[in-house]
């Protein structure tokens, strides 16, 4: 087409822009994923938890339908009371932790326990040579003659201690176990999705999972992020909310943790109720579908 054509036909000048552009115009850029920095330990001890919620983590954000990507953050150690600051300070994004009223007010909770109250379903570790101490045991006042072990900052120390149990609080992890061995503690409570492994992981030390009684008190492993990532929050929740409904989230669980929730049988054990006066009043103990019941 010549120039006169292009010049002199009505609106032909305007097509050919249009048409021109459309040939050479840049092709429209995907959304960005978003970013999402987790916590990770490098030592051995942890990483099937901490697996779990990054997979968790991942479910929850598939079931929401929005672009992301998942960074680990490597650490060789932390304790949870540090952690609430790291997040708050944006060290990560999110971080997986046991309930108490100071890191609900800190940080933003997402108020769907990952463990579906599990980790409040606590079996007795045991010396050997003790592990008929709590046979025919009825109640928790036989337990208030012994004292326990539990960290320095775990909530679960204060419930155990506001139930009128004795606690030792140590910082130390593998200290706990040692303790326990030597006979200067009389048991260590351990959530059934954990203690097994412990076991194993300690098994030099002869400890044994005590047969006849499962504390129980409501307990929550929440998601928590900054107090301003409200959009993260709601991303999160809805996509839990959709696995929960469609099965998947219970699926995982049970992949990662069916075996020791069978083998604990807890249905078959005496069951002794803690008061938890950790757990907030917002803590969803109405929406039966995020509890487990044996």
């Amino acid at each position: 087409m010549s120039f006169w054509i292009i010049k002199h036909l009505p609106g032909l000048p305007l097509l050919f822009a249009l048409w021109s552009g459309l040939l050479f115009a840049a092709p429209e850029t995907e959304e960005a994923p978003l970013v999402i920095r987790y916590p990770v330990l490098s030592e051995d001890y942890g990483q099937t938890r901490d697996d779990y919620f990054s997979r968790v983590l991942a479910l929850a954000l598939d079931k929401a339908g929005e672009p992301y990507r998942l960074e680990p953050v490597t650490l060789s150690n932390f304790r949870e009371s540090r952690s609430v600051m790291s997040v708050a300070k944006g060290v990560y994004d999110i971080h997986w932790m046991n309930t108490n009223p100071t890191r609900e007010m800190v940080l933003r909770p997402i108020r769907i326990p990952l463990f579906k109250g599990l980790i409040g379903w606590r079996l007795l570790l045991l010396r050997q040579q003790d592990e008929d101490l709590l046979e025919g045991m009825s109640g928790l006042k036989p337990l208030k003659g012994l004292t326990a072990v539990q960290g320095h900052d775990w909530p679960d120390s204060q419930v155990l201690e506001a139930n009128g149990l004795e606690v030792f609080r140590t910082p130390h992890w593998e200290g706990m176990f040692k303790m326990l061995y030597a006979g200067r503690v009389d048991y260590f409570p351990r959530s059934v999705l954990e203690i097994w492994d412990e076991q194993r992981t300690f098994e030099e030390l002869d400890l044994v999972v005590d047969d006849h009684v499962v504390l129980y008190y409501p307990a929550a492993y929440y998601f928590f992020v900054r107090k301003d990532s409200h959009e993260l929050a709601a991303l999160i929740e809805k996509g839990l909310n959709v696995a929960i409904a469609d099965g998947s989230f219970d699926r995982l669980l049970m992949t990662y943790f069916g075996d020791d929730i069978e083998r604990a049988n807890l249905s078959e054990r005496r069951v002794i109720r803690l008061e938890n006066p950790a757990l907030t009043p917002s803590t969803p103990l109405e929406r039966e579908e995020l509890w487990y019941q044996p």
